[in-house]
């Protein structure tokens, strides 16, 4: 690794100080992963198209920047160069070779056309460790296959675990497939730099949104391989149920806890009836059972019934607006969402990565890059010219 132990600053002290990463993934999965080892300390460039990572244009802009290009750019510097003008793909060989990490997500093969593929940087870098970001996976019938997070929560279950009424399978309302891929590809690339440390040689990680996908879904796919395709619901009548003035989620993770509730809300009768004294009978009866709290929870506010059904034992919370959620107590009382500035946006609140401290002045771990703020001195660094420089920056 490109260590310097000599650093003394509060950035040395960070696990991954030192480590140099070049990320040339776009989207998310593969940004917030480069995200993710910045926030740790490494120092993480950005490679992407001169008019920039198509990612940063999803979504409402902030002038230069957009909620999405906020949480998976934050701490990095950018390199904007066009990777198929003459030239470029030696740039970013020669950038490689004073890396520890590689990151990209094109379809599979196409690095390998540009120039920049696995046996290319390790030809360079020996030691590299080098993280492969796809929809369906690098080998297969499914490696060209173009996916998403709406593709991806269709193809692996997750929508059927998330109907309606009419039992239509709908998405969760944010890109979570992208986002747990990123987790698992930073655990992935922790784990190879740890053994490096060790001797282990650089590899090439294959990181693909079905495969962690399917990996944060292991309990439910493993009760489908047990129960079939329509696994019975364990822990009825557990939901979310409209109060006198709003919403609470209820969770039943304990069979003492069903008896509470039913004390809680009155309704101590349901605790009594035979076909409901166990999960397995109640999950038979989830229409009844869900129709009867539905009722007996209209009866008081949401902040009574809290109160209320903490007094019985029974675990439950109210349902946050992301508005309501910044201003909750709990979240003031740890600073899950601190205040940060940027001199494009203004200043906004960002949940914090658990783990990582609070942003102090000047942390460059809360910044965020334009488009290719970085180009020319990453550019000097490894060497190149004057003249090179402004050809391969030329509009």
């Amino acid at each position: 690794m490109t260590m310097n132990d000599s650093d003394g600053s509060a950035a040395a002290s960070l696990p991954f100080h030192g480590v140099r990463v070049l990320d040339a993934s776009q989207g998310l999965a593969g940004p917030y992963c480069g995200s993710l080892l910045a926030q740790q300390g490494a120092e993480v460039i950005k490679l992407e198209p001169p008019l920039g990572d198509w990612s940063r244009g999803i979504g409402q802009r902030y002038n230069n920047h957009t909620a999405i290009d906020l949480m998976a750019n934050r701490g990095k510097k950018s390199l904007a160069i066009d990777i198929k003008r003459d030239g470029a793909a030696e740039a970013v060989l020669r950038l490689a070779e004073r890396c520890d990490v590689f990151i990209e997500s094109f379809r599979p093969g196409v690095v390998d056309k540009l120039g920049i593929g696995y046996e290319q940087v390790r030809a360079r870098n020996p030691d590299v460790v080098y993280l492969s970001v796809s929809g369906f996976g690098q080998q297969g019938p499914g490696a060209q296959q173009a996916a998403t997070d709406t593709v991806i929560q269709g193809f692996s279950g997750m929508m059927s675990l998330n109907t309606d009424a009419q039992g239509r399978p709908r998405r969760l309302g944010f890109l979570a497939v992208d986002t747990l891929t990123a987790l698992y590809a930073f655990q992935a690339l922790a784990s190879a730099l740890y053994g490096r440390l060790r001797g282990q040689p650089g590899r090439h990680i294959d990181v693909s949104l079905m495969q962690s996908t399917a990996a944060f879904l292991s309990a439910k796919l493993i009760e489908g391989s047990l129960e079939g395709d329509d696994p019975v619901a364990l822990n009825v009548p557990a939901g979310v149920y409209r109060t006198r003035d709003g919403w609470i989620a209820v969770t039943l993770s304990k069979e003492s806890q069903y008896g509470a509730l039913c004390r809680a809300t009155g309704r101590a009768d349901l605790a009594e009836e035979p076909d409901f004294d166990s999960f397995v009978k109640r999950a038979r009866h989830a229409a009844h059972l869900e129709t009867q709290f539905a009722m007996a929870l209209l009866e008081r506010g949401t902040q009574d019934w809290l109160a209320h059904l903490a007094a019985h034992g029974v675990v439950a919370s109210e349902v946050n607006t992301l508005g309501t959620w910044f201003r909750h107590p709990l979240v003031e009382a740890v600073d899950a969402a601190p205040e940060v500035s940027d001199p494009s946006c203004g200043v906004f609140r960002m949940p914090r990565t658990p783990g990582v401290s609070a942003p102090r002045p000047g942390d460059p771990r809360y910044a965020w890059p334009d488009v290719g703020d970085s180009s020319h001195a990453l550019l000097q660094s490894i060497g190149c010219s004057q003249a090179e420089i402004d050809r391969l920056l030329a509009p």
